[in-house]
């Protein structure tokens, strides 16, 4: 059972945060968790859809620059300072108040790796002239996603943020089929229909791969023969993830449907 132990507001809507055990929660007002912390293991993901987002690791060899689009509770910035020491983090973060939230109450560290950027997602990429080498964007409003994630431009414009070799991955909701297809299609053109899709096991999630060039196959073989290093080294059953990814783009991925 949920316990509240902060709530507040930040002039657009209600935030909450509670405990149930050893688990953070981020809530706005009574809607879907936003973001889960582990107290205990904040490296550890707890939200299903976030390990999911993390199958772009696998397709970008040796990463070391990552961007954050939708801080939240920084789940996602744990994990990477954890897996990936030495690297460099830009997390963007629209609200104030959550970036508050997310170091005084989600254990998000003063870390000489991380900077936080306080400021729309869009606008950033518009004037960040950095490549990364991997990018989530993870943005969602308290009941719906939000308005950037219909916008095929937003994407061309992440996309361009790429390094080469770069993967961004995208976290759409599929609850309501309208705007989730309105979105899924925006990723697509906006990525030139280069993507890779994994829908999130019992859950209303669809992740979007989407590629700095081409869906890279060649790098989809090399991680489906490093599986048993690739899990150690990420500390997920990616050998599950390829297996759904390969299963999910048929089309795309034809050649590489023989049994693992």
């Amino acid at each position: 059972m949920e316990r509240i132990v902060h709530s507040s507001h930040d002039g657009n809507h209600p935030t909450v945060v509670a405990d149930q055990d050893s688990i953070r929660i981020l809530r706005f007002g009574t809607g879907a968790r936003q973001s889960c912390v582990n107290t205990m293991e904040p490296h550890q993901l707890v939200l299903e859809y976030t390990r999911w987002m993390m199958t772009g690791l696998l397709l970008t060899p040796s990463p070391s620059r990552f961007m954050v689009l939708g801080l939240g509770g920084g789940a996602i910035v744990h994990y990477l300072l954890h897996r990936y020491p030495g690297c460099q983090i830009t997390a963007v973060e629209r609200s104030l108040q959550v970036i508050d939230l997310a170091r005084s109450w989600f254990l998000l560290p003063d870390d000489p790796a991380l900077t936080i950027v306080h400021g729309d997602a869009d606008a950033h990429i518009a004037r960040d002239d950095t490549l990364y080498d991997m990018i989530f964007v993870d943005i969602f409003e308290p009941n719906h996603m939000s308005p950037l994630l219909y916008e095929p431009e937003f994407y061309s414009r992440v996309r361009a943020r790429l390094a080469p070799d770069g993967v961004m991955a995208v976290n759409l909701w599929n609850g309501e089929k309208k705007p989730f297809l309105k979105a899924r299609n925006a990723v697509r053109s906006g990525c030139g229909d280069q993507v890779l899709e994994l829908p999130v096991r019992k859950r209303s999630n669809l992740i979007l791969l989407g590629f700095e060039d081409t869906v890279p196959r060649q790098r989809i073989r090399r991680a489906r023969k490093r599986v048993v290093e690739l899990e150690e080294r990420l500390g997920l059953p990616v050998g599950k993830y390829l297996k759904k990814l390969r299963r999910t783009n048929r089309s795309l991925l034809r050649n590489l449907l023989c049994p693992l």
